[in-house]
């Protein structure tokens, strides 16, 4: 599990990059949001969060608190980015012509939302790295 876990969670922190990048082509761009960026649980739906959900009790054994941690911002994260997107779009998201302004202090929490589970995530990759 823990080469294993390392990979995955080295793949989430560039998943997790991509996917900013796809929220911010949304709100700049006026892109429609993929249905699986704006799924009540999306953050069961991403891979890395399927591959968390699917592997939690071996990853709570390894370290509880910084499991939980990830677990926490990363639901957070893309509730608050679901939220963003709502706002922006109006609720249509198959209009995009309708696409408003989010407030600065949304964009800033989601922002530092993205930066907390990077660095969480590196903290938890370390963690299995010293569970070998």
């Amino acid at each position: 599990m823990n080469n294993y876990g390392v990979n995955k969670v080295s793949d989430a922190i560039k998943q997790h990059t991509k996917w900013m990048e796809d929220i911010n082509k949304c709100l700049i761009c006026n892109i429609s949001p993929r249905k699986e960026m704006i799924d009540e649980e999306a953050h069961l739906v991403c891979k890395f969060g399927k591959w968390l959900e699917d592997n939690k009790e071996e990853l709570k054994d390894i370290n509880l608190k910084t499991f939980y941690e990830v677990y926490e911002e990363h639901k957070q994260l893309h509730q608050e980015a679901k939220e963003i997107l709502d706002m922006a779009f109006e609720h249509n998201f198959a209009n995009i012509a309708k696409h408003k302004t989010i407030p600065l202090e949304k964009y800033d929490t989601l922002l530092k939302l993205s930066k907390d589970i990077k660095k969480t995530l590196r903290k938890f990759r370390a963690s299995l790295y010293e569970s070998e």
